[in-house]
C-alpha cells in the first residue's frame, strides 16, 4: 500500500559517525478517498467547485486541537515534519495520540531536524520502537563529540537546517505554517507565547505536500533513529506512554488543556467548518539545498516569493519575526513604494524577540527602510489587555499581496532562510482569505505593535497608541540599558550572513 522498498547505505559523510541500520524508502498512501477525512474533503471540494479548501489557524489552542483531532481520526497514515519537538505538554500530548493511532494500525512517520534535538525527551524518541512508527532525523550532528566541535569541523553542512513544518493525515488534510511542536507555539500559558499562523488545507495541495514530505523522508540526509548510539531510548513504548500520560494528566487543569478540543476537525467531518475556497500552490525547497555549498544562491521558495511580492500594485503586508533585508531588500521594498505600493512590514521589537543577535543586524536597516517610505512596525511584548506577565514573541511568516494572494509558511526574510535552511509554505489565490488576513493584521497593529518613524533630526522614534493617546518613545521600548548595550555590541560582529 505504501510502496515500501529497501533503500541504500547511508551517505559516506554519515558512515563515520553512525551505525548502519537498514534504511527503507516509504511513500504516501495513494488510496485514502474512502477514509472519513477523505470523504469529508471530497464532499466539500465537489460542493464548492474549488481545487482547495483552507482554514486559518491563528489561535494556538485551535492549532493544537486540530492536530490532535486529525491524529485521532487518522485511519492509514500520519506524516509530521518539524524543526523542533519539545518535552513539554504539547510534545507529550502529540506523542500520546500518535502512539494511540499507531496502536490502531496507522503508519506514523515523524521527521525532525537535528538542530535542537537535545531538548527532545527520550520518551518521545522511544516511539520509534513501535512497529507502526518510524522517527528520522534530518542532517544529524555526530554523537561522539560535542555539538560545538562538530559544528566547527563540519560548518558548511551542519549550519544548514530543515526548517519546514507540515502535518498531514491520510494524505487528505494537511496543516502548513510556522508552528513547531512545543508549548510556546500554542499559547499554552508559559512565560513566553509565540504569535503564529497555520493553514489547514484540503484538496489538490495536500498531495503536493505529501510528495514533498516523501522527498525529504527518503533523502540521504534523513537518518533513522536506530543509527544513533546515545539518542535511542531504552524504555519501552508502554513505559514511555505511561510517563507521558502522567505528565499530561498533571496539567489537565490548566486553561490550555481545558480549552482545547477537536471541535474544528469534527466540524470539518460534519461539513460545518467554514473553509474558504481558492487555488493554492505548495512552494518547497529541495532537501539537497543543504548540500549546495555555493554561497548566496537563491532557492525555490525565495525565488517564488520574490516574484509574488514583486507583482504587488497597491499593498504588500509582510510579517517576518526575523527580518534582515540586507541592502538588496531595502532597494527592493523601496522600488515597490516608488511605484505606488503601500508596503507594511511587521517584525519583533528588541523586547519581544527571542534572538537578540538577529535584532542587532535587523536594526541596521530600520532607518534606510523608513527613508524609502516603508511602514515599519515592531511587536509589543506586553500590552494593557494582557492580564499576565507572559511575554509575546512574533513567529508568524505571512505575506499578503493586494488582498488577492497570500503566503503562509516557514520562510523568514533573512539570509538564513534565503541561502542556508530549507523552507516551505503555501501560496493561496483567494481574495476572501487574503482580505481577512490583511484586515485582521492592520486592525490589531495599534494594540499589538509600535509604529516606527524618523524624527526631524533623523532619529528613530516608536509611537505607542493607548486609549486614543499617542506616546513617543525615543529608545528601544521595554528594554534595559544592559540589553540595549549588549545588542549594540553584537551589531558590530560579522554575523549577518548567519542570521
Amino acid at each position: 500500500m505504501f510502496s515500501t522498498l529497501v533503500g541504500s547505505r547511508l551517505p559516506p559523510r554519515y558512515q563515520r559517525f553512525f551505525k548502519l541500520p537498514e534504511r527503507r524508502q516509504s511513500c504516501k498512501a495513494e488510496n485514502t478517498r474512502e477514509t472519513i477525512l477523505g470523504q469529508a474533503a471530497q464532499r466539500w471540494i465537489e460542493g464548492h467547485q474549488a481545487s482547495a479548501g483552507l482554514y486559518r489557524l491563528d489561535s494556538g489552542q485551535d492549532a493544537m486541537g486540530a492536530r490532535v483531532g486529525l491524529i485521532d481520526r487518522a485511519e492509514q497514515t500520519i506524516d509530521v515534519q518539524s524543526y523542533l519537538i519539545k518535552d513539554d505538554v504539547s510534545g507529550n500530548l502529540i506523542g500520546l495520540h500518535l502512539a494511540a493511532a499507531a496502536d490502531r494500525g496507522v503508519r506514523v512517520r515523524l521527521l525532525m531536524d537535528d538542530a535542537l534535538t537535545e531538548e527532545v525527551d527520550s520518551g518521545l524518541l522511544s516511539l520509534d520502537k513501535h512497529e507502526n512508527i518510524e522517527v528520522r532525523v534530518f542532517n544529524p550532528f555526530p554523537r561522539r563529540r560535542s555539538r560545538f566541535i562538530s559544528l566547527l569541523a563540519n560548518f558548511n553542512i551542519l549550519n544548514r537546517r530543515m526548517h519546514n513544518k507540515t502535518f498531514t493525515v491520510d494524505n487528505q488534510v494537511t496543516i502548513v505554517g510556522g508552528r513547531n511542536l512545543a508549548d510556546e507555539y500554542y499559547q499554552a500559558g508559559g512565560e513566553t507565547e509565540f504569535i503564529d499562523e497555520d493553514l489547514l488545507v484540503i484538496g489538490e495541495p495536500v498531495d503536493d505536500v505529501s510528495d514533498g514530505f516523501d522527498e525529504y523522508w527518503n533523502s540521504p540526509e534523513a537518518i533513522p533513529m536506530a543509527a544513533f548510539d546515545r539518542m535511542v531510548a531504552h524504555s519501552s513504548v508502554a513505559e514511555s506512554v505511561k510517563e507521558a500520560r502522567k505528565y499530561v494528566d498533571e496539567h489537565l487543569d490548566t486553561p490550555f488543556l481545558k480549552g482545547m478540543d477537536s471541535r474544528l476537525v469534527e466540524e470539518f467531518i460534519a461539513g460545518r467548518l467554514a473553509l474558504v475556497g481558492g487555488s493554492a500552490e505548495v512552494v518547497q525547497d529541495r532537501p539537497d539545498k543543504v548540500r549546495k555549498l555555493v554561497r548566496r544562491r537563491n532557492s525555490v521558495t525565495s525565488d517564488f516569493l520574490q516574484k509574488m511580492v514583486s507583482a504587488a500594485d497597491k499593498e504588500l503586508i509582510v510579517i517576518s519575526p526575523y527580518f534582515v533585508p540586507q541592502q538588496q531588500g531595502v532597494d527592493f521594498f523601496g522600488a515597490l513604494v516608488k511605484k505606488g505600493v503601500r508596503v507594511v512590514i511587521i517584525s519583533n521589537s528588541l523586547a519581544s524577540t527571542n534572538h537578540s543577535s538577529v535584532h542587532a543586524v535587523y536594526a541596521r536597516y530600520r532607518k534606510p527602510l523608513l527613508r524609502q517610505g516603508v511602514e515599519l512596525y515592531e511587536l509589543r511584548p506586553r500590552f494593557e489587555a494582557m492580564a499576565t506577565e507572559t511575554k509575546l514573541t512574533l513567529h508568524s511568516k505571512v505575506a499578503t499581496v493586494d488582498r488577492q494572494r497570500l503566503f503562509v509558511g516557514s520562510f523568514n526574510l533573512d539570509p538564513r532562510s534565503l541561502y542556508l535552511n530549507t523552507e516551505m509554505g503555501i501560496a493561496v489565490d483567494s481574495p476572501e482569505l487574503s482580505t481577512n488576513m490583511a484586515t485582521s493584521i492592520l486592525d490589531t497593529l495599534p494594540d499589538f505593535a509600535y509604529k516606527l518613524r524618523l524624527s526631524r533630526k533623523g532619529r528613530l522614534q516608536w509611537l505607542l497608541q493607548t486609549a486614543g493617546v499617542e506616546e513617543v518613545i525615543t529608545t528601544e521600548p521595554q528594554t534595559s540599558l544592559l540589553r540595549r548595550f549588549l545588542t549594540k555590541l553584537m551589531s558590530f560582529l560579522p554575523i549577518e550572513e548567519q542570521m
